[in-house]
């Protein structure tokens, strides 16, 4: 069997809003781009969909926030802190960003499909999904593409810079040999969907109890999620004690899941997310430059995931284009993208394993003074504070008008 071979200027693994956005504005700027994507589609489910005032503030920057929020959407407004069903304190996103007073919560393959339309139109963008890396091409020590198994067969992708934009499972990342700096997991998140009662309107919630945390979410068009925040490997031991006791604590936990609980049967409707965040130690080799999650994987805490990965991604498009401009794909030239952004990724790290400690915790001290420490956040200057700094950006990125759609 004849392998297909593909040339480009950029090999971008990974279709995610880091990976899209990196392979338009690429594309926009003149280079030749191939997006490689394992899914089908786009259409599949996804936790990682809100997506906060600084995600707004760089598409505002590169002239597509507009195009995006034409597009289905609902806006969270404001929210709220509970200990058990008591209302201990409230925030609203105009506490801390006038201009842009909401974070957006927009299906992914809704965001996906909007980047990809916009991307098409580019004549150096292309596409392929089915698309599974199985290898990474090298010529002498220099990555120099990858080998992926495709619908139609195996098909060899060549590129002077072949781009690891393919999550916190990242199949670049473990072929090329990258190693962790630190890897934390503070526990586990249990999804749930119920629909949203009426009077919710578009508050988020995180709520403390005497059982588990609860982070809940308005969700497009009309439900919420449900994050049932538990310990590390305390989900096993739920699961054996059988489905009544956990149905039970939901339905004490909160009259929204009411309806979902007294149904319930078994674990099935269910999904589990591990909380981690980690560092790679150099996200660039020779060649080659992871980018997002695969690089700098947020935890849940914050929901602030696809925004530090976009915001790499329109960095990685300015040093990525100037190394091909040069000539020079070396380690050192692309390790530009981490030195410039691993500051931002270690603080918001460092404040998310602080709050993680909180919402997952299991020791009685932290239950206890849970309440007082919410009550103190939400009437205090801390918590517009935390959020300022993990959901805004703190200036404008300098971003060349050759990456601008205005």
């Amino acid at each position: 069997m004849s392998i297909e071979t593909i040339e480009k200027d950029v090999c971008i693994v990974g279709g995610g809003p880091a990976g899209m956005i990196l392979g338009m504005l690429l594309a926009k700027a003149g280079k030749e781009v191939i997006v490689l994507e394992s899914h089908d589609n786009f259409d599949r489910e996804y936790r990682g969909e809100v997506l906060q005032p600084r995600f707004l503030q760089l598409m505002e920057q590169i002239g597509l926030r507009a195009y995006l929020e034409s597009f289905p959407s609902s806006k969270l407004t404001c929210g709220a802190l509970y200990y058990n069903d008591k209302r201990k304190g409230e925030f609203s996103f105009s506490g801390f960003s006038k201009d842009i007073p909401y974070a957006l919560w927009m299906p992914q393959p809704i965001l996906l499909q909007a980047l990809y339309d916009k991307a098409a139109e580019l004549p150096g963008f292309s596409m392929r999904f089915h698309a599974q890396v199985k290898e990474l091409l090298h010529d002498g020590d220099r990555i120099a593409g990858v080998t992926a198994e495709g619908a139609q067969g195996p098909v060899h992708v060549k590129a002077k810079v072949t781009v690891g934009a393919d999550g916190r499972f990242s199949a670049v990342r473990r072929l090329g040999g990258f190693e962790f700096e630190y890897e934390h997991h503070a526990g586990d998140l249990i999804w749930f969907t119920v629909p949203k009662p009426e009077h919710w309107g578009d508050e988020l919630r995180i709520q403390i109890s005497d059982g588990h945390g609860y982070i809940i979410l308005p969700k497009y068009p009309n439900h919420l999620q449900v994050g049932v925040a538990v310990p590390v490997e305390e989900w096993k031991e739920i699961r054996e004690h059988g489905i009544q006791p956990f149905r039970e604590e939901l339905l004490a936990a909160n009259p929204a899941f009411r309806a979902f609980a007294e149904e319930l049967k078994d674990f099935k409707p269910f999904v589990l997310l591990q909380v981690k965040d980690f560092l790679v130690k150099r996200w660039a080799k020779d060649g080659c430059l992871l980018i997002g999650d695969a690089a700098h994987c947020a935890s849940p805490v914050g929901a602030v995931g696809v925004s530090l990965s976009v915001t790499t991604a329109v960095m990685a498009a300015d040093v990525i284009y100037d190394a091909l401009e040069a000539g020079d794909v070396s380690a050192e030239r692309l390790d530009r993208v981490q030195e410039q952004r691993e500051e931002e990724i270690r603080a918001i790290h460092k404040i998310q394993v602080r709050g993680a400690k909180m919402v997952f915790t299991s020791t009685p001290f932290i239950r206890t003074i849970a309440p007082i420490l919410l009550s103190l956040a939400a009437k205090t200057k801390l918590l517009p504070a935390i959020q300022r700094r993990t959901l805004l950006m703190a200036h404008p990125l300098p971003i060349h008008e050759r990456f601008t759609f205005k």
